[in-house]
């Protein structure tokens, strides 16, 4: 059973490693749990209009965080929801259209 295309697909990953993997042409995606690989590739395709090589997924386990609610009623422990990462490799020369992160620092001419 193949999932919607627009449910595949929530956004994508912003950090440190998802822009050093661009420099390898691996773009980093957040998915839906329930997404499998073949429905990650599908949806990819769809929406982007890319073909994919491959598709690598790993789950982040949501941590439990401490958040106090009032004073009587002490601290409140809260369970982040599960993330999954899809980490997916294109063809030569397609490409998505991923953030870029300036490398230059912009200086001021006085």
């Amino acid at each position: 059973m193949n999932m919607r295309s627009d449910y595949v697909i929530k956004g994508s990953v912003l950090s440190e490693k998802s822009f050093s993997l661009l420099e390898n042409k691996v773009y980093t995606l957040k998915v839906d749990l329930k997404a499998t690989k073949t429905d990650i590739k599908a949806a990819v395709k769809d929406v982007f209009g890319v073909d994919v090589i491959n598709v690598n997924t790993s789950i982040l386990r949501g941590r439990i965080v401490r958040k106090a609610r009032s004073k009587k009623g002490g601290a409140v422990e809260v369970k982040l929801p599960n993330i999954k990462k899809a980490f997916i490799r294109l063809k030569d020369g397609q490409e998505l259209p991923a953030p870029v992160m300036n490398t230059q620092a912009e200086t001021v001419t006085e």
